[in-house]
């Protein structure tokens, strides 16, 4: 008689089931987050200016979108890295960014969350020919000695774009400069979100401009010292954020 009712019970179960799986489908299950990923890698190489232990290069790199909707959309820029080879193999984790394309500002902002290593930018909608993607600074060990201070071939800088909306394109650039006094705590460094319609001030600095540093910038990596604060820039990689549909 028991074994009976456990049977019955059973069966009760997976006709619960089945109808649950009927009523719910599984397509009509949804996940928030970018409808697509699109991967890029941009490679380039630094000067002949060598780079002295206990210095910092600070890689940043730059965007700007095509097929931004009036209503505004995020873009992502996501599992980023940048290799190179200098004294060993370097493989630096970049943090991850959120650009917020937001149609009720007129200037762009930036800040950094170190929870989740992520800088986060809110743009106008239009307006912006550099818009800061993200950014790493790099201490610069005593072992660059041993190779003359300098870094051999290609530094290459890889990542992955995407968007709450499909039909967006990027187009992005990176530049490394040499500071000999630095931060890791970006939140410190005044970083300029976007070239011209900061709502901090920055003049005609570019994007990526770390404006509390500038007096420390020196040759080296991708730029002369000098006004060049973030470096000469490499070439730009498009990149059609829903290229995987």
């Amino acid at each position: 008689m028991v074994k009976m009712e456990n049977g019955t019970m059973r069966l009760a179960f997976l006709a619960a089931l089945i109808a649950l799986s009927v009523a719910v489908p599984l397509h009509s299950i949804s996940f928030s987050g970018p409808k697509c990923m699109a991967q890029t890698a941009n490679a380039s190489s630094f000067n002949a200016t060598p780079i002295n232990g206990g210095s910092f290069i600070w890689f940043n790199a730059n965007f700007t979108a095509t097929g931004i909707p009036s209503t505004g959309t995020r873009v992502y820029f996501r599992n980023s890295t940048i290799q190179f080879a200098a004294d060993q193999a370097y493989s630096l984790i970049v943090p991850n960014a959120q650009i917020t394309f937001d149609p009720t500002v007129n200037c762009a902002t930036t800040s950094f969350d170190p929870v989740t290593n992520t800088f986060y930018t809110t743009v106008p909608v239009s307006g912006s020919d550099e818009i800061f993607l993200t950014g790493r600074a790099f201490a610069v060990p005593a072992g660059f000695a041993n190779v003359g201070g300098k870094v051999n071939g290609s530094v290459i800088w890889q990542g992955t774009f995407g968007s709450d909306n499909e039909g967006l394109s990027a187009s992005w650039k990176w530049g490394a400069a040499v500071y000999t006094t630095f931060s890791t705590d970006y939140n410190t460094m005044q970083i300029l979100p976007a070239h011209g319609n900061s709502c901090s001030s920055g003049g005609g600095d570019h994007a990526g401009t770390p404006e509390a540093f500038k007096q420390f910038v020196v040759g080296g990596a991708r730029g002369g010292g000098g006004s060049n604060f973030t470096g000469s820039w490499s070439g730009t990689q498009n990149v059609s954020i829903d290229s995987c549909h």
